[in-house]
């Protein structure tokens, strides 16, 4: 089968790895398969060549003339099957099978939703224009069955994957000393960066260091984060960083892992925290407490209140190294119990035969 996978660039970013991981799946299963994008953004590009897939960049002069453009590719390309990531993509190729329905569509839906919005019903009503609507989350799922039945059909729930042969615990020994707490996000409001330096401000008398790794997403709001650290004094305690490539060895060299999101999706920072053996104190939201249990792998906190923030952080810095490192061996076993590659890929496979 001749497949298209559609996402809006290869930038640095959790749905992305994702579709690299289907692109990978689809091909060893005997598939035809090459990425479509049309926006900046190449993080990814090397996966790509080293995986032998096709890459087409699609130009962008306005959005009519882009799904135009999609629904003529898929048209002359001969593709049998488009699976698209991320909201703004779906969209496209909704509208661009309204143009041309001579293909089948799975739309991949990485949200969580928590109220609906007028632009929300007309994103959801296009979605009745693909045969299968797949969220990365069983609250998502959820929540569309509960406002839009008429969907409910064709949703179904293949939560995200982890690789559990690279993101596995380091051969570093837990030490006693200052606790380091990781957090790999992007830098925005959703992910709460200036929650997290609250709650920081209130640890000030903790033996603790925060290093936030993750790509720019509002500048703005990046701004005023800097502006927060320095005001609170915090320089020497909380630091935001650049995404790196490398995250595996982040988390080898961290204590905690944190995700402090409004909303999430199945969070892949926190599967791949987990999988290196990291406790994670993360937001009480969408699925996080299907894969961290308090006081059995991590701890759970409210995103809105600084106070829940630091809380959740103070008992799992009170612990000691090896109470930590229990802890995080357990939320490796959840881990690959429940977001094995394996698993992914066979879900996955079998929805396309």
């Amino acid at each position: 089968m001749k497949i298209a996978l559609l996402i809006g660039s290869l930038t640095l970013g959790g749905a992305e790895r994702q579709l690299i991981g289907l692109a990978s799946a689809l091909k060893r299963e005997g598939h035809d398969v090459e990425l479509i994008t049309y926006r900046t953004g190449r993080f990814y590009e090397e996966d790509v060549k080293r995986l032998g897939i096709r890459h087409v960049t699609l130009k962008k002069i306005f959005r009519l003339q882009l799904v135009c453009s999609m629904a003529l590719y898929m048209k002359r390309s001969g593709c049998d099957l488009m699976i698209s990531f991320l909201t703004s993509a779906n969209r496209k190729a909704c509208i661009a099978h309204l143009l041309y329905p001579g293909f089948r569509l799975i739309v991949s839906e990485r949200d969580f939703s928590i109220r609906v919005h007028l632009h929300d019903r007309i994103h959801f009503l296009l979605y009745r224009q693909a045969d299968y609507v797949v969220c990365n989350n069983f609250s998502q799922e959820a929540f569309m069955r509960s406002h839009f039945p008429k969907l409910s059909s064709r949703l179904l729930t293949i939560p995200n994957f982890v690789d559990t042969a690279l993101f596995r615990p380091g051969a570093t020994s837990a030490a006693e000393g200052v606790v380091r707490i990781i957090t790999t996000a992007r830098i925005c409001r959703r992910k709460n960066t200036l929650g997290l330096i609250e709650a920081a401000a209130l640890l000030r008398g903790e033996a603790v260091r925060f290093d936030w790794y993750g790509l720019v997403r509002e500048n703005g709001y990046y701004r005023k984060c800097l502006r927060r650290i320095a005001q609170l004094g915090l320089e020497n305690q909380f630091r935001l960083h650049i995404a790196e490539h490398d995250v595996a060895s982040l988390y080898h060299d961290a204590d905690i892992f944190c995700l402090p999101s409004y909303h999430e999706g199945t969070s892949n920072s926190l599967a791949e925290a987990l999988a290196c053996g990291l406790p994670a104190a993360v937001s009480a939201v969408s699925d996080n407490p299907r894969y961290v249990h308090e006081g059995v792998n991590g701890t759970l906190f409210h995103p809105e209140l600084s106070a829940s923030i630091a809380e959740a952080l103070r008992r799992l810095v009170s612990l000691s190294a090896e109470e930590r490192a229990t802890l995080g061996l357990r939320g490796r076993d959840a881990v690959c119990t429940a977001l094995s590659p394996a698993t992914f890929e066979r879900r996955w496979t079998e929805l396309v035969q």
